[in-house]
């Protein structure tokens, strides 16, 4: 019954193990504060063209395309390991209108489709001007992508958005090519491997375990280096044209969730979050202090903890029956849905509390199964039922007690669901996968918790990737790429492969514009 699940599970091991090493004393800002050129004059430690602030898929992408375009580059990275939260992710890119598509008879899907799958699952809340952009470069980015040794074959579709017109669900998301047939399916640790490869050839610059505090600011030529922190103490940096922020989102910083992302700051406090622990919304802070406006945010990329229920996000991954309750036994979303939708919806629930609800069938294909994409779960779950994760009951009104719900309500909801089952339909949500009644006593549920890949939404940027001010006006020499930026994601993360789609498109774009500015004399 079981098939052999392809999971992201096992592409975090390693990476997480390393970046959870790192020491976090000295990455935490507590104060982001411009610092005026007049301050620094004679203190500069080292120069640049195009000084880069993060080693993570953005900021690899934009040195690369910097450097391309003839400039000379240094890229300053917290850790002591590049890849940031990039090199922990499924290394997937959404692009329509490729040749992989075409290879799988995909011959109708073109940027224009790409384009409204991402404004109507931005709900209003999108930068349209950004997800043209992001939308047309699809083609030209996978090329790019292609030139820097990185082969996408495999094109999947993504569980579904249940607002979508189902039209504009096609298979769009490219999955990487692995090295061998062991390991056919290529990662993010994989494309960060390939890109930093390329960026030493290149004869770019990397100063690791340097964490950039503060950006030097002059009135008339604008942004003009970098205060950084690193082994030796406090260290200046001049950048002769340019300075991009690709630093991540704020994920692991509690006061900056609190005020910007109330889900985010959930998933710091009882669940989990896979994000590097470098991405403390440092960058972000640094480009606030100069001016920056902040958009979209909010959002989270969030999925749900365990595997029952939920649409299967990688090829091949088992699908597992299950349902889920709020506080009052109901239904409230189509369990099966695009993760981060569904995770929203959890979120959005009375007190953050859902249940899943599965049954004896469903607990017999054992713990992986459960467990899905993230997590290990004993084959039998009894490790997991004697720690109180799963909670047990022979009847569903045991369970309503165990749990806490109201069981009136709940045993009517399960009676719903199984009449739908038993005609083979979710006459609710539409749901049209894992449709198996839940009838097999005992009866197990276990509560829906978030694991965070990280924060959507960041600095204000335009479709040139340049820095923009509470005026609507571009910073002279800031530009931003990747999870630090916002604007392009909405109300909630819109797709597996969004954020390498961008870290792709406006890092080549920062990289790019950055490259062509004028040196200037500092």
């Amino acid at each position: 019954m079981k098939k052999k699940m392809m999971n992201r599970r096992d592409l975090l091991k390693g990476s997480v193990a390393v970046l959870g090493s790192v020491a976090l004393s000295g990455i935490y800002s507590t104060k982001a504060e411009a610092i005026p050129l007049s301050a620094v004059r004679g203190k500069w430690d080292f120069n640049t063209d195009v000084l880069v602030l993060g080693a993570g898929g953005a900021g690899l992408v934009a040195a690369i395309s910097a450097r391309q375009a003839g400039a000379d580059v240094t890229v300053l990275e917290a850790g002591p390991v590049v890849g940031g939260t990039t090199a922990v992710s499924g290394g997937m890119v959404q692009f329509a209108g490729t040749d992989a598509q075409k290879s799988m008879g995909i011959m109708n899907d073109t940027p224009d489709a790409h384009y409204n799958y991402y404004i109507q699952a931005g709900e209003g809340v999108a930068n349209s001007d950004l997800l043209r952009v992001m939308a047309d470069s699809g083609p030209g980015n996978l090329e790019w992508l292609k030139n820097q040794g990185l082969i996408f074959e495999k094109v999947i579709t993504d569980t579904i958005i249940p607002t979508m017109d189902p039209a504009l669900l096609v298979p769009r998301i490219h999955m990487l090519k692995g090295d061998s047939a062991k390991a056919p399916i290529g990662s993010g640790k994989h494309h960060i491997k390939k890109m930093y490869r390329n960026a030493k050839k290149l004869g770019i610059k990397f100063m690791l375990e340097t964490a950039a505090k503060a950006l030097v600011q002059d009135p008339v030529k604008g942004i003009v280096g970098v205060q950084a922190q690193c082994e030796k103490g406090t260290v200046y940096g001049v950048a002769k044209k340019a300075v991009i922020i690709a630093s991540g989102g704020y994920d692991h910083n509690r006061e900056m969730a609190k005020a910007f992302s109330p889900q985010q700051l959930w998933a710091l406090e009882t669940g989990r979050c896979y994000a590097a622990p470098t991405n403390t919304g440092d960058g972000i802070r640094m480009a606030m202090a100069v001016g920056a406006d902040l958009a979209d945010m909010g959002g989270v990329i969030g999925l749900v903890n365990h595997g029952i229920g939920i649409g299967p996000l990688m090829p091949d991954q088992v699908v597992v029956p299950g349902v889920f309750i709020n506080k009052y036994g109901q239904r409230f979303v189509n369990e099966s849905g695009h993760y981060a939708y569904v995770m929203r919806a959890v979120f959005s629930q009375e007190d953050h509390i859902a249940w899943t609800i599965f049954d004896e069938k469903v607990r017999k294909m054992g713990g992986e199964a459960l467990g899905g994409d993230l997590t290990n779960f004993s084959d039998d779950i009894s490790k997991e039922l004697a720690e109180g994760v799963f909670k047990k009951s022979d009847t569903l009104k045991g369970m309503a007690e165990i749990i806490g719900v109201n069981a009136e309500q709940f045993e009517m909801t399960m009676a719903k669901y199984n009449k739908d089952m038993a005609e083979g339909k979710d006459s609710l949500f539409k749901k049209k996968i894992g449709l198996q009644m839940i009838d097999a006593p005992p009866f197990y549920a276990i509560q829906v918790k978030e694991v965070s890949l990280g924060t959507c939404g960041g600095i204000k940027i335009n479709k040139h990737a340049q820095v923009l001010d509470v005026n609507a006006g571009p910073v002279p020499g800031l530009y931003a790429a990747g999870m630090t930026a916002g604007g392009f994601t909405g109300p909630y993360y819109p797709g597996s492969g969004s954020a390498l789609t961008a870290n792709v498109t406006f890092g080549r774009i920062a990289g790019t514009q950055a490259a062509g500015l004028p040196s200037r004399e500092v």
